[in-house]
């Protein structure tokens, strides 16, 4: 029950070399014509807008080349555990079902997570094994053992395997000194300890069952997630 990264696990997908560039998923193809719901910010307390693929790319190209930090954790659109291999069935030709998913047996779930730099998710931890693929652009991710779920504060009511730690994003917090305010209430996180890592193009992760994480990607990012048990 330790995570694993497997560098290069994924570099013999076709989407390792055709997910990366602009033109696969825009133009005037018929994926670029798709539409997605894209995730505006649930932070903030925004829903979905429906957008074609080609304009959600675009979008995401416009963040990448700017210096403009967009308010809340989406980015200003997030396509987050998205449905997308299903919606769009002719993309799973480009992926290879890693071998590990089945050693549990059970269902496998395919979400994916494609957005543009500065995208975050919070701190939390899952009820089913994980096989992480990072496709495209890189990705900051910090893992903590359940061990210490108590330092992370959990939420009391709903969502209790999400962190209640404000600001959700940690590297923010830690850079603006907000954990270690004479005010603040979350003083005993910087105690965790944690692994942390870059993932790259072409990396794979093993993270187990009921381990906490964080996630925020430095670049334009695409990760596909397979959840199993």
């Amino acid at each position: 029950q330790t995570p694993i990264i497997f560098r290069g696990g994924c570099t013999h997908w076709p989407a390792y070399k055709r997910w990366n560039s602009q033109a696969y998923w825009g133009g005037s193809s018929c994926l670029g014509q798709r539409w997605v719901a894209v995730e505006m910010d649930y932070w903030l307390d925004q829903g979905f807008e429906l957008m074609q693929l080609r304009d959600f790319v675009s979008h995401c190209s416009h963040v990448e080349a700017s210096d403009d930090k967009k308010a809340g954790l989406s980015g200003g659109g997030y396509l987050a555990q998205c449905a997308l291999l299903d919606q769009i069935p002719e993309l799973q030709d480009d992926i290879v079902m890693p071998d590990y998913c089945l050693c549990g047996g059970g269902t496998i779930l395919r979400q994916m997570f494609f957005g543009p730099k500065c995208t975050v998710t919070p701190a939390h931890w899952d009820p089913y094994e994980n096989i992480f693929c990072q496709v495209v652009g890189y990705k900051y991710l910090r893992l903590f053992p359940p061990s210490e779920a108590a330092k992370l504060y959990p939420r009391k009511e709903n969502l209790q395997n999400n962190s209640s730690l404000d600001p959700a994003d940690i590297l923010e917090g830690e850079r603006d000194g907000a954990y270690t305010a004479e005010q603040s209430p979350f003083k005993r996180f910087l105690e965790a300890e944690f692994v942390d890592m870059v993932l790259e193009p072409g990396d794979m992760l093993y993270l187990p069952k009921g381990w906490w994480h964080f996630v925020k990607s430095l670049s334009t990012s695409i990760s596909l997630a397979f959840h199993f048990t």
